[in-house]
């Protein structure tokens, strides 16, 4: 076992194991039997998630999923109890303990199905006269294998995102969970997503976990309709004016490290030409894309914006610099949506988005 995974353990038994205890100590000996029995339950069920998690770390998906809905389900609530507890009574503290409930179970049951659409702009100097007004509607993060059979969801988000009247469509990586064979039930579906200039896509951390399956993911991309760009990049042309789409396999800070190649997604593109990256983890911007000065705009994903959110804070912001929204450096700009979905089926405040970009010929 690693020591990432002895801090994490150690770091789930402050959070659960201990305001269990002080619950228990407090309360416990006088509680019936009929309620010590679901009481521990709960406890087994969450000490045994971390044990699922350990035992497979990564890939599977149900082991995800039964972490954070016993985390969020029955840790969380009993660890607002304990603390609150000593300070406002029990009267409250199981208020705010229930409370805490009914807001995740919104979470798992609706939440991820609240469908947004945020508008941005992106004014550049370097942009063409004949491209201002552009409309690109940037998708991120489907997530297919945690959609099961919810095929009406898509539907709508294939409508709602062909009634923007894009110029182009982009989708900024994590198509799957783990496999390409996820999203073979919703083909038809992907299928009806249509723009002018089509639809580009660039693989996400999540879409190259099974290397043997990546070629067949592409494969599905393409037949499907859409152009992955794959280290690679297309011209779009609006009469002799052009402007550069590129795209890279997933590439970031660790531990989602990837094997994007930059430089080859931007190879043979004239140095004055407006570029657009697609890069699925936002920490390349920082690391690898500002120091380059090929790029202007770059469209993200990843985050999900924690999932969670209330107001300007998230999860997320404990872990990325750049986690949702639109992000200035000079003339540069990045935008990382919160996303569709996750490899869990849940959303409170970051709910799911689809952004649509509008280009403008100005200064930023």
């Amino acid at each position: 076992m690693s020591w990432k995974w002895l801090v994490f353990i150690a770091s789930i038994v402050i959070v659960t194991i201990v305001p269990d205890t002080v619950i228990w100590l407090h309360y416990g000996a006088s509680w019936p039997w009929i309620w010590r029995v679901p009481y521990g339950i709960t406890t087994f069920l969450v000490i045994t998630s971390v044990w699922v998690m350990q035992t497979w770390p990564f890939g599977h998906v149900n082991s995800v999923r039964m972490f954070f809905g016993t985390m969020l389900l029955l840790a969380v609530p009993k660890l607002l109890f304990a603390i609150l507890d000593p300070i406002t009574g029990w009267k409250v503290a199981l208020f705010v303990a229930l409370l805490s409930i009914a807001a995740f179970a919104y979470g798992f049951i609706f939440g991820w199905k609240r469908l947004h659409v945020v508008e941005a702009e992106f004014c550049s100097a370097d942009l063409p006269e004949a491209f201002d007004g552009y409309r690109i509607l940037h998708l991120s993060d489907f997530h297919l294998g945690s959609l099961f059979n919810h095929v009406a969801f898509l539907e709508k988000l294939v409508d709602c995102a062909n009634a923007q009247k894009p110029d182009l469509i982009v989708f900024t990586g994590d198509l799957v969970n783990i496999h390409a064979s996820e999203a073979e039930p919703f083909l038809t579906i992907l299928h009806k997503l249509k723009a002018p200039d089509g639809v580009l896509s660039v693989l996400g951390n999540h879409d190259m976990v099974d290397k043997a399956g990546i070629s067949r993911l592409v494969e599905i991309e393409r037949a499907v309709g859409w152009e992955p760009l794959c280290n690679s990049h297309k011209m779009l042309h609006r009469g002799t004016a052009e402007i550069a789409v590129a795209g890279v396999d997933n590439k970031g800070a660790p531990p989602f490290i990837g094997s994007g190649d930059l430089s080859a997604a931007l190879y043979g593109i004239p140095s004055s030409t407006f570029t657009i990256l697609l890069s699925h983890d936002p920490t390349h911007w920082r690391l690898e894309v500002l120091d380059c000065g090929a790029v202007q705009l770059t469209l993200s994903g990843h985050t999900h914006g924690g999932q969670i959110r209330f107001g300007n804070f998230s999860v997320a912001r404990l872990l990325y610099k750049e986690w949702g929204g639109t992000y200035h450096s000079g003339g540069n700009m990045l935008h990382v949506s919160q996303g569709i979905s996750g490899s869990v089926p849940f959303r409170l405040g970051a709910w799911p988005e689809m952004s649509v970009i509008t280009l403008r010929r100005g200064r930023s």
